[in-house]
């Protein structure tokens, strides 16, 4: 019998990598055995669908890269793992160190008389370069290369699209098809959050650079930060009621003394060409910005509903469509902005 050594980031773990468990535990995984030597060839042959006879793998080790991707952390990695644990066997966790391999190294190497596979999934000629990490287990006589052939495979931009729908029937494929719906809705709640600030992080232009200011007040500094908490938890809230925003748009925030000073001046606009809002915040309370964004992801929805049109005017008594859309920015909007604030008091 042997233990499978298996490292990665997991950020977050999806289908591919449950079924590689599951078939390791089961003996179905089809692997190839390898060296640093021969893993071009030999990851050729696993792709071709060649295999070797290996001992009975009655244990598999998880270890989980401490680095947080995809706005993903260890944490809520392991979470998920451990929702795909009660279909699976004998499955254990680590993340001791931020490097997984270094990780799976060293706990070979406090076994030296047990007996383990070193696992690399690949899913095509361009993640050969991943069996080139077989080197970390240069002096571990205990342990083999096992390559497991992983085709297909699920795009992160994907995944993260379809967790942000909340539609079961949109997340299913991404996930082991022996979860529950409970389950399902588990790993939304998880990941929901940390994509949504992963996706304003690198959206929201100028959160940090631009928006604080040198010598501005601690407390003023606090409230901004509080700020980009509160934009995170309104699009959470929008998802949550089933409004379509996704893809979400771009978010800049911009400082204008002349405009602020103007009274007829801007407080926001959207430009759907770009998918883009730009919110004013000089001189403006924290509350009032966040209504104002609240408003223009309303223009967002319509543009990707194909309901905005093609207006020619900012001037709501020249065109009767304007004046609708803007009406529908207006009510749904407020109301949004308002709901959201009650569940929040």
């Amino acid at each position: 019998m042997a233990t499978a050594l298996y490292p990665g980031a997991f950020k977050p773990p999806h289908r591919g990598h449950f079924n590689v468990v599951k078939n390791l535990l089961n003996g179905n995984h089809k692997g190839k055995l390898y060296t640093y030597d021969d893993a071009t060839q030999s990851g050729q042959d696993a792709l071709d669908g060649k295999s070797d006879k290996v001992d009975p793998i009655n244990k598999v080790v998880v270890f989980i890269g401490a680095k947080d991707r995809n706005g993903i952390s260890t944490k809520e990695s392991l979470a998920i793992w451990n929702i795909y644990k009660k279909y699976l066997g004998d499955v254990e966790f680590y993340y001791e160190a931020a490097n997984p391999m270094q990780n799976a190294s060293a706990y070979s190497k406090k076994r030296p008389d047990e007996k383990f596979y070193a696992i690399t999934g690949i899913r095509s000629e361009e993640d050969m370069i991943d069996l080139k990490r077989i080197s970390t287990f240069k002096n571990r006589e205990n342990t083999q290369g096992l390559i497991i052939p992983a085709p297909g495979g699920t795009r992160a931009t994907d995944l993260r699209s379809a967790v942000l729908s909340g539609n079961l029937d949109n997340i299913r494929d991404y996930f082991p098809e022996e979860l529950s719906r409970e389950d399902l809705n588990e790993i939304i709640n998880i990941l929901r959050d940390s994509i949504i600030a992963e996706i304003l992080a690198s959206n929201v232009d100028g959160f940090i650079e631009g928006y604080f200011k040198e010598g501005q007040p601690i407390q003023e500094q606090q409230s901004n930060l509080e700020l980009k908490d509160y934009i995170g938890s309104l699009v959470e809230y929008m998802l949550e009621q089933g409004m379509k925003i996704t893809p979400l748009p771009e978010i800049k925030l911009r400082e204008d003394q002349d405009n602020a000073s103007n009274f007829f001046g801007r407080t926001a606009y959207y430009d759907p060409n770009q998918k883009e809002i730009v919110v004013y915040t000089t001189g403006r309370h924290p509350k009032d910005i966040v209504r104002s964004f609240s408003h223009e992801m309303v223009h967002h929805m319509q543009n990707l509903n194909n309901t905005l049109g093609n207006v020619q005017t900012s001037n709501t008594n020249e065109d009767d469509h304007l004046l609708e859309i803007e009406k529908e920015a207006y009510l749904t909007g407020n109301i949004t902005f308002r709901n959201w604030e009650d569940s929040l008091k």
